[in-house]
């Protein structure tokens, strides 16, 4: 029986990599093959990270806005995002998709692009009553299956809630035409 290859993951709005982190540790192999992060203090520490060897040698992109899709086309298994949750969050303004840092339109458009066979994100609690059924009819309507699900920190040893919206789209067609 032939062992599973590697996937290649796109890692937008990298942050800390708290999702890669977890598939790791779940047993999920992958290469990350782009990281984007706009944080210019985050960038650094990616870089240094990659320097170290602790993470997989890889560009990191400064901005999602001027990402170019293309380049990844069919060349991509799997999309990781934590795109930003303040349009979404309760400590916010609650702007959703007026506020200038909702990116989910453009995220979903780099998605089609590449042509990823799923996608594994992350948002606030918040995100269940604002912004989190376009996402799910977004990826259904974009030929994925999703699945969502609330989770806290304390739920995995932590000493608080920080409750996190979890969602996994996956197709089990090729998405390329």
């Amino acid at each position: 029986m032939d062992s599973p290859r590697t996937q290649n993951v796109i890692s937008f709005c990298s942050g800390y990599l708290g999702l890669e982190d977890g598939m790791r540790r779940a047993g999920v192999d992958f290469r990350t093959v782009c990281y984007l992060e706009i944080e210019a203090y985050v960038q650094a520490l990616l870089v240094k990270e990659i320097e170290e060897g602790r993470l997989d040698p890889a560009p990191i992109w400064s901005d999602l806005k001027t990402f170019d899709a293309s380049r990844f086309r069919g060349k991509v298994d799997g999309v990781t995002c934590g795109y930003p949750c303040q349009p979404f969050s309760t400590a916010g303004k609650r702007l959703g998709e007026k506020d200038p840092r909702h990116l989910w339109l453009k995220i979903r458009e780099h998605i089609n692009t590449i042509g990823a066979r799923w996608v594994f994100a992350e948002n606030v609690f918040g995100h269940l009553s604002l912004g989190l059924p376009t996402v799910f009819s977004d990826l259904e309507e974009d030929g994925y299956r999703v699945e969502a699900g609330l989770f806290s920190a304390e739920e995995v040893g932590a000493p608080h809630q920080r409750k996190r919206v979890f969602i996994l789209g996956y197709s089990e067609h090729d998405r390329l035409p």
